[in-house]
């Protein structure tokens, strides 16, 4: 497991900063811990145990993107990271949650979709 440790008065610490600017969105945070956060916001749009195609991964991620980053770099992140699962190939490709991104940090078993 990593030495980042994320626990919910840091999550929403970042929320906060992120959602405050209404004039334009944010950089997609470049720093591990951040960008595990963010990634992890966009992520609950997703039940776990259900496989997505990806229009609808896509969707998932347009409605909670908080973000100057386009729906495909956040999914490729989302699966780089450990947030979802490739299933499948070509046009029979899917995605299912994934909980492997547990093992990037320390996450405090209080913020939603941790524990």
């Amino acid at each position: 497991m990593s030495n980042l440790t994320i626990d919910p008065t840091y999550y929403r610490s970042l929320f906060s900063n992120w959602t405050g600017n209404s004039e334009a969105l944010p950089d997609f945070p470049i720093d591990a811990k951040e960008s595990l956060v963010a990634l992890h916001f966009i992520m609950m749009a997703f039940e776990e145990g259900i496989d997505y195609i990806e229009e609808d991964i896509n969707e998932g991620i347009r409605d909670r993107n908080l973000f100057a980053i386009d729906h495909v770099q956040i999914r490729l992140n989302l699966v780089n990271r450990g947030f979802l699962k490739q299933i499948g190939q070509g046009r029979r490709v899917s995605y299912r949650s994934s909980r492997s991104f547990l093992d990037r940090a320390h996450w405090d078993p209080r913020i939603p979709g941790v524990s």
